[in-house]
């Protein structure tokens, strides 16, 4: 939606005022930010425009008003002067990774420290430490062509499943297929093999679906083991916000905060945005509804996927948070490769 110049100014204002004070923001506030260049009968106006725009809204019948989440999103998007992390900054944030790493050996752990100490705020990260690897397969015949047992291997384990079929798959057919099945793991390119199957044999034919479900059966072992290590920073610090002085809401919001689930979804997205930005509703859980998620993903290791971010109310100093996190996601693409970052 469309909004005239002084508008954005005004808002603008309104935002950035209820940021630092948490307080209701009335035309009176707003004429000495202007220093009187606009007539409070004109901001008075455009707040009742502002209000039945969705932008502006007004918890009291006497109070000022308060930005919405609507008004967020479009201060995140257009309204916050947006500045680059400088490379001093970076190159701070990557010595005080490293100091911390010394300490901890954890980047998850520096991570959430780090963020949480600079911006005030709740800071948190997870890790996704990836699964087992499965080393080898084999095909064993179970009957006259219309069964075979797949038996894969770990480091520290057997797995087997009955793969039945609807055609006969003749032995010397399975044991090519085991040993392309082995070369792709042992090459680590078995998510190209179906594609390079396809090729040559039909999707309809029994060999392909032995194919298929032998890949299946590895992907699945191999996802089952998959952990995330998750460290949340200063969850005190939710308490001290007046939005979550009521202690039910802060527990609910540190009960989301800490599922697991939550932040390796995050680490499986493939949003490649640098710093990504959750406002309120956004988030899709009743929870987290008065929190905003300020995040960033990072590669550790050069292969792990993780993911550091803040937690606030929607009246974050999202330029701030921001800020952080583009500072550390640089940085940690500086950090010595071949330094140890996780045990």
């Amino acid at each position: 939606m469309d909004l005239r110049d002084r508008r954005r100014k005004i808002l603008k204002a309104v935002i950035e005022s209820y940021i630092d004070t948490a307080e209701p923001v009335g035309s009176k506030t707003l004429a000495d930010i202007f220093e009187n260049a606009f007539s409070s009968a004109t901001i008075r106006n455009d707040m009742s425009e502002l209000e039945e725009m969705g932008y502006l809204e007004k918890p009291h019948v006497s109070a000022g008003r308060v930005p919405s989440y609507a008004a967020y999103r479009l201060y995140v998007n257009e309204l916050m002067e947006k500045r680059h992390a400088l490379s001093f900054e970076i190159e701070a944030m990557r010595r005080e990774l490293e100091n911390k790493l010394s300490e901890f050996e954890d980047l998850g752990l520096a991570a959430s420290r780090i963020i949480s100490a600079m911006s005030g705020q709740t800071g948190f990260s997870a890790v996704k430490t990836a699964g087992e690897r499965v080393k080898r397969c084999e095909l064993i015949l179970c009957d006259d062509g219309h069964s075979y047992a797949c038996v894969l291997l770990t480091g520290s384990e057997v797995k087997s499943r009955m793969i039945r079929l609807p055609f006969i798959v003749a032995p010397e057919d399975a044991a090519m297929l085991k040993a392309a099945i082995n070369g792709c793991i042992s090459e680590n390119k078995l998510s190209l093999f179906l594609n390079m199957l396809a090729r040559s044999v039909s999707a309809e034919e029994a060999l392909f679906k032995l194919a298929e479900g032998v890949v299946r059966f590895i992907e699945e072992t191999e996802n089952e083991s998959e952990s995330v290590k998750l460290h949340v920073e200063g969850a005190e610090k939710i308490l001290n916000m007046r939005e979550f002085q009521d202690t039910r809401k802060a527990r609910e919001l540190m009960e989301y905060l800490s599922d697991k689930k939550v932040l390796s979804d995050i680490l499986d997205s493939e949003d490649d945005t640098p710093v990504c930005i959750k406002i309120g509703p956004e988030i899709d859980e009743p929870r987290a509804r008065d929190a905003s998620f300020v995040f960033t993903t990072f590669t550790v290791d050069g292969a792990r996927r993780g993911v550091v971010g803040i937690v606030a109310p929607t009246r974050m100093d999202y330029g701030k948070a921001i800020e952080y996190l583009a500072s550390f996601r640089q940085a940690a693409k500086q950090l010595n490769p071949h330094k140890k970052t996780e045990e």
